[in-house]
C-alpha cells in the first residue's frame, strides 16, 4: 500500500471508463477531492458520512482492466459497482434505459479473420443484480431491465453487426470495459455489479464511422472516418450521452442517498 495514501477503509468503489460517467455520481457527494500520491485517476468523496471511492478505468478492456488490477495494490474496496453508457444490442431498449448486468461476456476477433461474424467468447463472469439496484431505480421512476452485457475490444457502432451479435449471444448492451473489470474482480475474489445506461440504440447509425469493419482496408477505414461527418458524429452522441447521464444521474441520486 503506497504510504500516506490513507486508502485503508473498506468501501465502495464506483469504477467507469470516462470521468464524466463517475461525474453522474461524484456531483452527489461532498467534499469530492482526488487521491494524490497512486498513479491513476482516483478520487475519494464523502456520502451520508460514508466514504466513496471511484476510478476512471479508461477506454477498453485491456486499459481498463489494468487499471483496476493496479488500483487494488494500493486498496482494497468491499466491492465494485461498474456503471456508465452503453450501447443497446436489444432493439426494445430505449435511449436512457437502464440496465443491470446478470452476465458479463468477453468478446476477441481471431487474428486471421477478425470479422463479428467470427466473434468468440473469452470469459462469462456472473455478477450480482442487488435489490439496491432494483430499488434506487424504482424510486427515481426508472425502468431497470436486467439482461447480460457483452464486452467489446472494438467500438460497434453498424447497426447490422449489433443485429448479429445479439441473435448469436443474446446480450442486450454492448460495452468495452466490464467482463475485463470483472475478471480481474474475480481473481481478486472482490464481488462486483454493473449498471450502465444506453447511449446509442439498436438502430443508431452515428457511431458507424469509428466503428470496428474488418472488412475495410486501413486507408479506406480513415477516408470513411474523414468523410463521414466526425465532428456531427461527435455531437450525436455528446447529445445522447446527456441522456443517458441524465438517467445515471437520477437513478444514483436514489441509490447513494441508500445506500
Amino acid at each position: 500500500m503506497a504510504p500516506g495514501t490513507g486508502l485503508c477503509s473498506p468501501m465502495l468503489l464506483i469504477a467507469a471508463a470516462l470521468e464524466e460517467e463517475l461525474d453522474t455520481a461524484k456531483a452527489l457527494c461532498r467534499n469530492a477531492r482526488k487521491v494524490e500520491g497512486l498513479p491513476l485517476d482516483v478520487w475519494e468523496a464523502d456520502c451520508r458520512g460514508e466514504p466513496l471511492r471511484f476510478l476512471k478505468t479508461g477506454v477498453g478492456p485491456k486499459r481498463s482492466a489494468e487499471r483496476l488490477a493496479r488500483a487494488l495494490q494500493f486498496f482494497r474496496p468491499a466491492s465494485v459497482l461498474v456503471t456508465g453508457y452503453a450501447g443497446a444490442l436489444d432493439p426494445d431498449l430505449r435511449l436512457g434505459s437502464l440496465v443491470a448486468v446478470t452476465k458479463a461476456l468477453l468478446c476477441s476477433l481471431p487474428e486471421g479473420n477478425p470479422g463479428w461474424e467470427n466473434a468468440a467468447l473469452q470469459g462469462s463472469y456472473d455478477l450480482a443484480v442487488g435489490e439496491a439496484l432494483k430499488k434506487a431505480a424504482a424510486a427515481a421512476g426508472l425502468e431497470l431491465a436486467v439482461g447480460d452485457v457483452l464486452t467489446s475490444p472494438h467500438v460497434l457502432g453498424d447497426p447490422a453487426h449489433k443485429r448479429l451479435l445479439h441473435e448469436r449471444f443474446q446480450a442486450s448492451i454492448v460495452d468495452m470495459e466490464t467482463a475485463a473489470l470483472a475478471r480481474v474482480a474475480q481473481s481478486a475474489n472482490l464481488p462486483l455489479a454493473c449498471v450502465r445506461a444506453v447511449s446509442d440504440v439498436a438502430e443508431d447509425e452515428f457511431l458507424v464511422p469509428f466503428s470496428h469493419d474488418p472488412s475495410l482496408s486501413l486507408p479506406a477505414r480513415a477516408a470513411r472516418l474523414i468523410g463521414s461527418g466526425v465532428v456531427s458524429a461527435f455531437r450525436a452522441w455528446k447529445d445522447r450521452a446527456a441522456v443517458a447521464g441524465a438517467s445515471l444521474g437520477r437513478f444514483f441520486a436514489e441509490y447513494l442517498a441508500s445506500h
